[in-house]
């Protein structure tokens, strides 16, 4: 196909695209990643994540990834994200992953949060009273599934950060995002964290 053809049918296919509210979100994958010299740990390390702080569920027509249609946010986006990034961390080697039940056990006995926000006046009450030697703190920004007329898919878009409870030292930080068509965000939030622990071990 020479590059005349090539312009043709892009333009061709905005027009369409354009007439049918956009053609959704256009596929991308992105990973960032930033470490200490204390990743991966030398000895056993016990890490917590908690909940990420994430947007509440419900049907939108806008998303920051992509043109008008519907966008809908499930419930429990926080708890879905966390545990992804928690599966890829049990493979890392020295590092133990608290259950994340023994760690609600032990927030509700003290009436605190497990919310992850740094700022979050509970967390450095959690920081004495967890068994642990760093806690995971996340945002999840956007965790869409999408469809318009011409398609659905999945948008993810989250970021973490490993933070030794004795120290404040951030051992890890990372930065994610993916529009996938034809995807499910709870797929692509599993690969996104897979990549991400894969580029922090390298």
């Amino acid at each position: 196909m020479n590059r005349l053809s090539t312009l043709t049918n892009e333009v061709t296919m905005a027009t369409i695209c354009s007439m049918i509210q956009g053609c959704g979100p256009f596929n991308q994958f992105k990973v960032d990643t930033s470490k200490s010299k204390e990743f991966p740990p030398s000895q056993e390390m016990r890490i917590g994540v908690l909940t990420f702080t994430a947007p509440a569920a419900g049907v939108s027509k806008e998303s920051p990834y992509g043109p008008a249609g519907d966008y809908t946010t499930p419930e429990n986006v926080g708890i879905t994200v966390a545990d992804a990034v928690s599966s890829e961390l049990i493979n890392v080697p020295n590092i133990i992953v608290i259950a994340r039940h023994r760690l609600e056990e032990i927030s509700k006995e003290h009436g605190l949060s497990l919310r992850g926000r740094t700022e979050n006046p509970d967390v450095n009450v959690l920081r004495q009273i967890l068994p642990v030697d760093a806690l995971i703190f996340g945002d999840v920004t956007v965790f869409q599934r999408w469809h318009d007329m011409a398609g659905h898919g999945g948008i993810v878009a989250y970021n973490a950060r490993l933070i030794n409870v004795h120290t404040a030292e951030v051992l890890f930080s990372l930065g994610c995002n993916a529009v996938k068509r034809g995807g499910k965000p709870e797929n692509i939030v599993k690969d996104l964290s897979m990549d991400a622990i894969k580029k922090l071990l390298a």
